[in-house]
């Protein structure tokens, strides 16, 4: 949710649930603490055969690997306004992670490993982190194992290992609904899967995740390099999570790809939805190619997912909400839909403008630096729901906790609509299938508890 005032008033992004942010409550999917965008890293690594057994002795043989990663996986500390918070927070640009290979014979000693700063893991592979902030929040730990999985992993091989599909995507910093993912790696000697360990870090356990070997080459002349490692190009990744992926996953995915590439900007949406135009038919066209190699490909599914999805979805918890109602909905769903009422110019999340109804994800926002911001804040939020709904419009707002039982959540917008539609349509239930615990279990992203929606019209 945004709000642009035409009248001469300073723009302000702000909370509309004045304060109950999903950092408060314990939730690491979007919203909740990944790197902000503009981060830059920097990874270390050991020579393979390095024997390391003092910290003093480490940076005498460690090398450096400059790393571009942004995001990696579900969550931001602010939703709307995360181009600000990087602004307003430098430091996050020095962070670090250092990769050490140890030997059964030359393990580091327990005394020198500090309770939190270093990650085991896999066998004989630690992660020091070397910026302890990256720890400070339960979420923002699990991002930080998520992305030092990708890096052991790399150590560990070859150098022929190449990132497929979502992990691809997170080695680029495109955020996932996954926070804890899998690992999706491709080699021309392995196949099967390999577990990893659950790791502890900061008195967090991050449950234990998979290296899945996929037979599905990608393109050579679509390797990369990013950031020191081996990754399949973003189309082709993209390609292979609709295909392959579960739909919340894929569609996910698809969107966060289109906004990245796109470089999607309320104040030109045109522009950017026509660069969105051109990213999917790219899409498309991939997809023809893989299907003439590959019979038992399921294209019709992919082809439903990459049409649906759309560049206007700043974060995975806008991704999974118009996910659900495109999969229900016979009408036109429409992102960051622009109203104009009482001079003032609003962006409404998800729209569906023939029935006048928005609905609304409710992360967290700019509420300023002290009380006099917070009042005001909280005063421009309920003047925008009294304009929006004076004009006519329905507004529905959910969090995080509506999120945990997604059928659910489906039922009830199927309900909804149900006054003006007789039946969902095949395209839209095409998009729709249960998630698995593989997807949207307690293993892979932090869960709520309870259930809540926020009503209609509702200032809390």
């Amino acid at each position: 949710m945004r709000v642009d005032w035409c009248a001469g008033d300073e723009p302000l992004a702000m909370h509309p649930l004045c304060g109950a942010t999903p950092e408060q409550k314990g939730c690491n999917a979007d919203g909740s603490g990944a790197l902000p965008l503009g981060t830059r890293e920097s990874v270390v690594g050991v020579r393979r055969g390095d024997c390391v057994a003092k910290r003093v002795e480490l940076a005498r043989t460690l090398f450096t690997v400059p790393c571009s990663c942004r995001w990696l996986s579900t969550g931001v500390d602010c939703l709307d306004d995360l181009n600000s918070w990087a602004c307003k927070n430098p430091h996050m640009s020095s962070h670090q992670l250092t990769v050490i290979r140890t030997s059964e014979a030359c393990r580091m000693a327990h005394e020198e490993i500090e309770p939190g700063a270093f990650l085991h893991v896999m066998r004989g592979c630690y992660v020091r982190v070397d910026d302890t902030r990256l720890l400070d929040t339960p979420w923002r730990t699990w991002i930080t194992v998520a992305r030092a999985r990708l890096l052991a992993v790399h150590a560990s091989g070859s150098g022929d290992r190449v990132f497929v599909g979502a992990s691809s995507l997170a080695s680029r910093g495109i955020p996932l609904w996954e926070a804890n993912p899998d690992i999706y790696v491709w080699a021309r000697t392995r196949r099967g899967s390999k577990p990893l360990r659950a790791v502890r870090a900061a008195g967090i356990l991050v449950p234990g995740v998979s290296v899945r070997w996929s037979v599905v080459s990608p393109l050579q002349g679509e390797i990369q390099t990013v950031g020191g490692v081996l990754a399949e190009g973003v189309i082709d990744a993209t390609v292979r999570m609709a295909c392959w992926s579960e739909p919340l996953s894929a569609f996910v995915g698809i969107c966060m790809v289109l906004n990245r590439q796109s470089s999607f900007d309320l104040f030109s949406q045109e522009e950017c939805r026509d660069r969105a135009h051109g990213v999917r038919s790219e899409m498309l066209v991939r997809l023809t190619e893989w299907r003439e190699h590959n019979d038992n490909m399921p294209a019709r599914r992919a082809e439903a997912l990459i049409r649906a999805a759309d560049p206007g979805c700043d974060n995975p918890a806008e991704a999974a909400l118009l996910w659900v109602l495109k999969s229900v909905s016979a009408f036109e769903v429409v992102t960051q839909f622009e109203i104009v009422v009482n001079g003032r110019r609003y962006f409404a999340d998800i729209a569906i403008p023939g029935l006048m109804i928005i609905f609304e994800f409710d992360g967290i926002g700019r509420l300023g630096k002290n009380e006099a911001d917070f009042a005001r804040a909280k005063r421009d939020w309920i003047q925008r729901e009294n304009d929006l709904r004076g004009a006519g419009w329905t507004i529905y707002r959910f969090s995080w906790p509506d999120y945990e039982d997604l059928t659910q959540l489906r039922a009830w917008v199927t309900e909804l609509l149900a006054p003006y539609q007789a039946s969902i349509p095949a395209s839209a239930q095409r998009l729709w299938a249960v998630p698995t615990q593989a997807c949207d279990g307690p293993n892979r992203r932090f869960h709520m508890g309870t259930s809540r929606r926020w009503p209609q019209g509702s200032c809390a």
